[in-house]
């Protein structure tokens, strides 16, 4: 799906994942964290989990006619030869200034790509991020208190991933708050062959969130929930 508007492997999931995600990166020769390369074709994602699926998400600016075009693209792959590879075909060249991710969705294990002369920015995302259902929200929500336009990828390991722009004062953003944007995560929008998206967050989601006019990337792993007695609590 390549969606265009005009304007106007880092991680792995916590806890007992990661006891066997690294019996896996021993085991499995040549199987680890996702990497990306510029191949004759297009972009080649390597060290997918063989037969898994493969969720491509870019945001690009590209200047066809003068004037600034944000192209946003999103495409699930899946694995079918078993050789943890997938391939982003383009006939045409990487667009200078854009920002590729490739997301291994067993495993919530990602890659990230862009052009040498434009670079990765990656950041870490807030815990203010992830807020928990209560008060006046019968769900959980995303905030971002720091950028004015984002697209954000929450993936949940083994289950799928699922996308929302959202812009300060737009139709998504839940809040009336200037500076702020807050949206539900279940009115997220599935990626591929995804299911409907959780109320929910569960320890280990992964929360991706680009910055559109930046094309910077901030990230996210959600923690298990504080023992009983410490006092604090995610997203509060």
């Amino acid at each position: 799906m390549t969606m265009i508007h005009r304007l106007n492997d880092r991680q792995l999931a916590p806890l007992a994942f990661v006891a066997f995600f690294s019996f896996l990166l021993v085991a499995v020769p040549g199987w680890g964290l996702p990497t990306i390369t510029l191949g004759k074709k297009g972009l080649i994602a390597q060290g997918i989990t063989p037969g898994g699926r493969a969720i491509w998400w870019s945001v690009a600016h590209e200047h066809p006619d003068s004037f600034v075009t944000i192209v946003h693209r999103l495409e699930e792959q899946t694995d079918t030869d078993l050789d943890g590879m997938v391939v982003f075909e383009r006939e045409e060249p990487i667009p200078e200034i854009s920002l590729w991710i490739a997301v291994d969705v067993a495993t919530g294990a990602y890659a990230t790509y862009a052009p040498e002369d434009f670079g990765v920015t990656e950041l870490d995302l807030p815990a203010e991020a992830v807020v928990e259902a209560g008060g006046r929200s019968p769900a959980d929500e995303f905030r971002e208190v720091a950028r004015p336009l984002v697209e954000v990828l929450l993936v949940r390991p083994g289950t799928g991933a699922w996308i929302q722009r959202a812009g300060d004062g737009g139709d998504t953003d839940q809040d009336e708050i200037e500076g702020e944007i807050l949206f539900p995560i279940g009115g997220m929008t599935p990626a591929g062959t995804s299911p409907n998206a959780p109320s929910r967050y569960v320890a280990g989601d992964l929360l991706l969130s680009i910055d559109i006019d930046q094309l910077e990337l901030s990230s996210l792993v959600v923690p298990p929930p504080p023992a009983a007695g410490t006092g604090q609590e995610v997203g509060r």
